[in-house]
């Protein structure tokens, strides 16, 4: 009896490092959007939106967008460079990834800081195009 029960609660933390090191649970939204080279002038790109949230609030915003090559993505990481205040911009090869704090979500989207919740993030986000994983 003693045996089981030390296996059954080796188990349980088990799970619970489980969990907790892979993220589950976490208040976030993933949306992604594919754009064909005809709609874009930079040829074809795939972007993926990650935004958390700490209570019903926007805590973190970062938009990754993936180009055919690395040229264009130097070109639109400086792009953003110059036209994003307040954000990280950061290009790894063929992606660019901006990172974004409650205060700037908000400008970026013309919204206010205390329309940041979920349901209205997600429902901006659908309205441009984007499927959204909840």
């Amino acid at each position: 009896m003693k045996k089981t029960l030390k296996v059954s609660a080796l188990l349980m933390i088990v799970a619970i490092m489980l969990v907790s090191l892979t993220g589950c649970f976490k208040n976030k939204i993933v949306a992604t959007k594919h754009t064909d080279a005809e709609n874009s002038m930079v040829g074809a790109y795939d972007e993926k939106i990650e935004i958390t949230f700490k209570k019903d609030k926007a805590d973190k915003m970062v938009w990754t967008m993936e180009f055919e090559d690395e040229e264009t993505a130097e070109k639109m990481s400086s792009l953003y460079d110059g036209l994003v205040k307040n954000a990280d911009i950061d290009q790894k090869g063929k992606k660019v990834v901006v990172t974004f704090k409650t205060e700037d979500i908000a400008k970026q989207n013309d919204m206010k800081e205390e329309d940041l919740t979920k349901e209205k993030l997600i429902e901006k986000l659908e309205e441009d195009g984007y499927t959204v994983k909840k």
